[in-house]
């Protein structure tokens, strides 16, 4: 018996290795597959030692800055696009995101907020410059402002999270949140299983067009978001959300700088009467207490509501119309000195 137990042992081991090593082969021959699949949109950056994906247009300054909520820049191209025809505008991918590569554990609001910095400085994108983030996005945003005052001439914050959410907002609306001592070990756990091909075997492909020239912008970032390396940057990023919110908890304002904070004015439809009267009356308190308070953060700061929006519905003209008026008043500020 207890040979053959070690017969059956070193068997089942190899027959483990066996899949291990297809796993990985197959997971390297999918990220080339990749790479002709989804050719670059932007130039890669490097940061010191490794490289970030931007894309910047236009000229003029101040330049405008994207920080889009699940870091794939492209989500920004339609804004980015408008706004490049008054005034340099750059979207980028996260680190683990688009065509940007990974970064070490952790990724908080602090951390991306510090790879940007690096990016731009070593792009050559000119200071200061106006910041624009969305949801999540405005985190890195607010905490780059508290790190490089002196790089920033303004913001647009575009319904974006705020620290207060944790304790305010109605449970169903919260993510589950891991014991600290379990952040790390899960990033590994994630990157562990992206290596080994565990992660792609797991999702089903999305339908979309033939070849790159055919594929629409909506099915290009989908595809992105679909990659190993974007789902466990996005999890390695989420896992540590909290401390993302402590961080800028203990950020600054913007003193006089100008500020333009656009707030969704419906709340989300769950499909419950209960549910949506919660998320109702949560929607109030988000429009005139927690995003009435960003607007706060500069003396120049003002919040526009955007009746008819939920948080991912604001419309791209609005937006646009909102950085522009940032930009003229950071011109007509520096113009003034």
């Amino acid at each position: 018996m207890s040979r053959r137990l070690k017969v059956v042992l070193k068997s089942l081991s190899l027959i483990v290795a066996a899949m291990l090593v297809s796993g990985i082969v197959y997971e390297q021959l999918r990220r080339r597959q990749d790479l002709r699949r989804l050719p670059e949109i932007g130039r890669s950056v490097d940061i010191g030692g490794r490289a970030l994906n931007m894309f910047c247009s236009g000229t003029g300054a101040p330049a405008v800055v994207f920080e889009s909520p699940s870091g794939t820049g492209l989500e920004w191209e339609p804004v980015q696009t408008e706004v490049a025809k008054f005034t340099e505008a750059c979207w980028y991918d996260r680190a683990g995101m688009g065509w940007s590569d990974p970064a070490p554990f952790p990724r908080t609001a602090e951390a991306i907020a510090r790879d940007l910095h690096e990016l731009l400085r070593r792009a050559g994108v000119a200071v200061p410059f106006v910041l624009a983030g969305f949801s999540f996005g405005g985190l890195p945003v607010r905490e780059y402002n508290a790190l490089y005052r002196n790089d920033v001439a303004g913001m647009v914050l575009v319904d974006i999270a705020d620290e207060e959410e944790q304790a305010r907002a109605p449970k169903f609306y919260l993510g589950h949140t891991a014991p600290r001592f379990l952040w790390h070990p899960l990033c590994l756990a994630f990157e562990t299983a992206a290596f080994v091909g565990l992660v792609r075997l797991t999702q089903s492909s999305p339908t979309q067009s033939g070849t790159p020239s055919e594929m629409t912008r909506e099915e290009i970032i989908a595809a992105l978001r679909r990659q190993p390396k974007a789902f466990v940057a996005s999890n390695c990023t989420g896992i540590v959300e909290p401390e993302s919110y402590a961080e800028v908890s203990a950020t600054g304002g913007l003193g006089d700088r100008p500020l333009m904070v656009l707030t969704a004015g419906q709340p989300p439809d769950f499909g419950s009467p209960e549910l949506n009267r919660q998320a109702a009356a949560y929607q109030q308190i988000w429009i005139h207490e927690i995003q009435a308070k960003l607007a706060r953060l500069s003396t120049r700061g003002r919040q526009i509501v955007v009746p008819d929006s939920t948080h991912g519905s604001i419309p791209p003209n609005v937006v646009i119309s909102a950085v522009r008026d940032v930009v003229a008043q950071a011109r007509s500020e520096s113009a003034s000195h």
